[in-house]
């Protein structure tokens, strides 16, 4: 038995034990690669007969079954590849580098938001099952509770530590996205190639809700618009066929109807600038895609000439981008200015210094409307009417009503966390408890505020997401969450100046990350923004870096 289980036999052939570790590998690649199928195809594009009527509560189940059926699969198969690399190590045997296990700063903000999942889970004052939920699965309806948050997790782990890198994850995300996007556009105009039920102008796509679908469509597009950006090595046509599907899928974030997709897709515009004003091939990738954006525009702009009626639902931004001037002094711009970068790169007298200031003068720019912006709705809403004719527009005047709503949803929110004492502070009431907190009649004020305004409807989450996890994981919750966000931004971004895939899910994150300053955690867009995350740790881990 000695010479079985030895480091290698006197040919130098591996031994029996590595051998096994190295199918258990490969096994553990291929059911992973598996369920990052699901998620990337099978979950986007899964309907039932029901159509729109369930949609979301069907795909939080479809999502929650082909979890726990992927954990049950590779759950022993890890315990095994575990048991294996501790006898290798027990015999002397050498290990793979790969193998060697460390934890990142975004590993350590993963295991705290764990942490605090789990002390919520526990701590909450709604141990039992009621008529709004329960915090083991979540909302009636909604399902993101402790579960969810466990199996959202668990993607990341297991696809940072057992996925072997493979270039098919972008030919076969983008294409998926692409025939979800184009069924969106499509529904824009009132054309449903799918027999869906209950199919009307605030449900779209395959996804459901448009605020479903925004957050998904702004989490994968960005994330694959950075890939074609960045990558230039493969096929011609490959890349054509990225830039077609890259086309259809801001041609319906321009018209799917949530505006937070929109004010995503200009601060992204703006991350892209900051990241291409000093490399003029890469300037000229970022005015590309200006034009494409410009031209999808413009497409629509003719169709909704054309047919006046057709368009199903709009919005102050969807209007401005399709049928004012705007799409036309967009493509002016654009053209003009990558011919100058184009003629400047060609004559080998590329400026990065005066694009460079013209980036540090729009960012300026912005943040100083924003501050403004601010300001003025903090004084009028103190003092109506003290700003003249602004004061008669309500994006002036924070109210129950303030975007699409947030007014109330925030108030309710930021009341249920200044409701706890110091522990449900810390912990929060519980994972997805917050509508549970809310119609229990804890705080009768806060109830009756949140019925009299939506009625019927069940308020889930606070529209904010990191509020929302405050209120739900508590103070520990959103250090762990914002943490895991944040230091994967920057890590992935960083190595994405070599690695485009590790950009690409870096630009992912960020897209849902500022999405998600006006929107909330929902299976679609949560479920890849995590896949996103354990696809950038990977790429960090499998190049060797062992630290920021």
């Amino acid at each position: 038995m000695s010479r079985l289980i030895s480091k290698t036999n006197k040919e130098g052939r591996p031994s029996v034990i590595e051998r096994l570790c190295r199918i258990l590998r490969e096994l553990l690649d291929v059911a992973t690669s598996l369920y990052m199928v699901v998620l990337m195809v099978v979950l986007p594009l899964y309907t039932t007969r029901t159509g729109y009527r369930h949609i979301g509560t069907e795909k939080c189940l479809f999502f929650r079954s082909a979890s726990l059926t992927a954990c049950k699969v590779v759950l022993p198969l890890a315990a095994l590849y575990l048991l294996c690399l501790g006898a290798r190590r027990f015999l002397g045997e050498k290990h793979d580098k790969g193998d060697g296990p460390f934890l990142s700063v975004t590993d350590l903000m993963a295991v705290l938001y764990l942490a605090a999942v789990t002390g919520s889970y526990l701590h909450t004052s709604f141990p039992e099952e009621t008529e709004w939920g329960d915090v083991f699965y979540g909302a009636s309806g909604w399902y993101l509770g402790f579960l969810t948050q466990l199996l959202f997790l668990g993607i990341y782990f297991m696809v940072s530590r057992l996925w072997q890198r493979k270039g098919w994850i972008v030919g076969l995300w983008a294409p998926a996205l692409g025939m979800v996007a184009l069924l969106g556009y499509l529904n824009r105009f009132g054309l449903y190639p799918l027999d869906m039920e209950a199919a009307g102008p605030q449900y779209i796509s395959t996804i459901g809700n448009i605020n479903w679908y925004c957050g998904y469509l702004v989490t994968v597009l960005s994330a694959i618009a950075y890939y074609l950006w960045q990558e230039r090595s493969g096929k011609k046509w490959l890349h054509r066929a990225g830039v077609f599907i890259l086309g259809i899928g801001l041609a319906s974030l321009v018209t799917q109807g949530s505006s937070s997709g929109i004010v995503a897709l200009l601060l992204l515009a703006g991350v892209f600038y900051l990241l291409s004003m000093r490399d003029g091939e890469k300037l000229q990738r970022f005015w590309e895609g200006c034009v494409l954006l410009s031209g999808v525009c413009l497409f629509t702009w003719a169709v909704r000439r054309i047919w006046p009626q057709a368009i199903t639902y709009t919005e102050g931004t969807t209007d401005l981008l399709t049928l004012s001037p705007l799409p036309f002094f967009m493509m002016g711009v654009s053209l003009a200015c990558l011919f100058l970068v184009w003629r400047s790169c060609r004559a080998g007298r590329f400026r990065p210094g005066a694009w460079s200031l013209l980036g540090i003068a729009a960012w300026a720019a912005a943040g100083a409307a924003a501050v403004a912006y601010v300001i003025l709705l903090a004084v009028n809403t103190g003092r109506p009417g003290s700003i003249g004719a602004l004061s008669k527009l309500g994006a002036f005047n924070f109210n129950a009503a303030w975007g699409s709503n947030r007014g109330i949803t925030w108030t309710a929110g930021l009341t249920c966390f200044l409701d706890q004492d110091l522990a449900g502070k810390l912990m929060g009431v519980g994972p997805d408890a917050m509508a549970q907190y809310i119609h229990s009649g804890v705080n009768p004020a806060l109830k009756s505020m949140v019925e009299g305004y939506f009625g019927r409807l069940m308020l889930t989450n606070a529209h904010n997401e990191w509020l929302t996890v405050l209120i739900n994981e508590g103070i520990l919750g959103a250090v762990g969450y914002i943490g895991l966000m944040l230091t994967a931004i920057y890590r992935c971004l960083k190595a994405g100046r070599k690695d485009a895939l590790a950009g690409a899910a870096g630009m992912g994150i960020l897209a849902y990350t500022v999405n998600n300053v006006f929107s909330f955690q929902q299976v679609m867009s949560t479920s890849a923004v995590f896949l996103l995350l354990g696809v950038g740790e990977a790429c960090l881990r499998r190049g060797g870096k062992r630290k920021i």
